[in-house]
């Protein structure tokens, strides 16, 4: 059978609820520094009282130019440029023309004792300003870091860390610390999404906990700590689960064991990405709405000939390849709404034309096709209250997919498998 209009056209392309994401992608915290800089990543190593260094995927540098030995310059093609500067460039408008073709200026920037490769110049004088979009490590002394913000978590992610604030005199609050100025003030969004504020002196303790209790633990850290302590031969790896301010943290190792360790013994604190971390998300749908692997779905007539519903021959409403995973996703007022999906079939019809009886041959589906040959589907119900269905299609051919309630199906149609796909 030959479509010859198909409104989605997809082979296994469907959002899936679980992505792996990598934390060298992620901007966890924004440090402000007192010189101005302001780094975009995460703390990759802190030695108190000596030096903060930061792993960083955008960073903002504000620096002396006194040691300044050399510039070099140079316009790099569009072609040539990360994914990172292509974007910057195209919101701030930074790319130059030449005989038609779209460069960015770049400088590497050459310091008696460090170098800067390929940062893009903001501000020039007794003090440079640049940008950097490379992954790159940069290192401040001990307490010139003033404020760090973290990013919000998004109302749709379902996995992760909450911090539980434990005061003076005992009561709790549960939420995501997102501001510190450290030693002076923090700030918590509350799991009610109250923002408040409170002064370190009037913490005793930050308990770090699991976010999804349906999840395991190691697999909602996004960033495993890493701590040197001393008289200890090797390094410790694990999840600092609790801090008693000024006194003691409690270190959480993978195969349970819990280890108190006073702070006064800890000789550098890190952090390194986990790659068990994955971060579980959820897709915010509005009443009524229904996707088709992750596409608004489209919904056919079909017309009614006696116990026969008729499939048109020009349109379906996708097609997949055989052994695709299809992937339905809706928000519905009864999470329990059957859903049924059956492969059509030919059957010779009489048509009525005019006066005369024609019989003709035409892709049909019955109601009872969805009662008697259904096939299989896996669904659950999505932390947001969506409604997801997934099933795989093993032959060749026309398959219709039939909410209760609705008057019109999703057609999809299902062809063989190329060898590239």
């Amino acid at each position: 059978m030959i479509r010859k209009r198909i409104f989605y056209l997809f082979i296994v392309v469907f959002t899936t609820l679980i992505a792996n994401i990598k934390t060298s992608a992620q901007n966890v915290e924004q440090i402000y520094m007192k010189s101005g800089s302001v780094v975009e990543g995460y703390i990759a190593e802190q030695k108190p009282g000596k030096h903060i260094t930061f792993q960083t995927t955008k960073a903002t540098i504000v620096v002396n130019s006194d040691s300044l030995q050399n510039r070099i310059i140079e316009r790099v093609p569009l072609e040539s440029l990360s994914n990172e500067w292509k974007d910057w460039a195209e919101q701030n408008n930074k790319y130059i023309e030449n005989e038609g073709r779209k460069q960015l200026e770049l400088t590497t920037l050459e310091f008696k004792n460090s170098v800067f490769p390929k940062v893009f110049l903001l501000e020039k004088g007794s003090l440079i300003k640049f940008i950097d979009l490379a992954p790159n490590k940069y290192t401040f002394k001990w307490g010139d870091m003033y404020r760090t913000v973290k990013n919000k978590r998004p109302d749709n992610l379902f996995s992760g860390l909450k911090e539980v604030l434990v005061f003076t005199d005992n009561t709790k609050i549960t939420g995501q610390i997102i501001e510190q100025f450290p030693g002076k003030d923090l700030k918590i969004v509350t799991d009610k999404g109250e923002v408040l504020s409170f002064k370190f002196s009037q913490v005793k303790q930050i308990k770090t906990e699991k976010f999804n209790e349906k999840l395991d633990l190691w697999s909602q850290v996004q960033l495993l700590d890493k701590i040197e302590v001393k008289n200890e031969n090797t390094e410790l790896i694990g999840f600092i689960s609790s801090r008693t301010l000024g006194k003691e943290v409690v270190f959480e190792f993978e195969n349970g064991e819990k280890q108190t360790i006073s702070q006064s013994q800890i000789i550098s604190y890190s952090k390194i990405p986990n790659d068990k971390y994955v971060a579980v998300y959820d897709k915010i749908l509005n009443d009524g709405d229904v996707l088709l692997n992750g596409i608004v779905a489209y919904f056919m007539q079909l017309q009614s000939e006696g116990q026969y519903l008729v499939l048109g021959n020009d349109f379906v409403s996708a097609q997949v390849a055989i052994g695709d995973t299809i992937c339905l996703e809706m928000k519905m007022a009864d999470v329990n709404t059957p859903i049924t999906v059956a492969k059509a079939h030919d059957e010779t019809i009489t048509f009525i034309e005019g006066k005369k009886k024609v019989e003709k041959q035409r892709t049909v589906i019955t109601y009872q096709d969805f009662i008697q040959s259904p096939i299989p589907l896996s669904r659950e119900v999505t932390p947001l209250g969506n409604v997801k269905v997934t099933f795989e299609v093993k032959e060749v051919g026309d398959y219709v997919l039939y909410i209760q309630g609705k008057n019109e199906y999703i057609v999809i149609n299902v062809v063989e498998k190329k060898n590239n796909q």
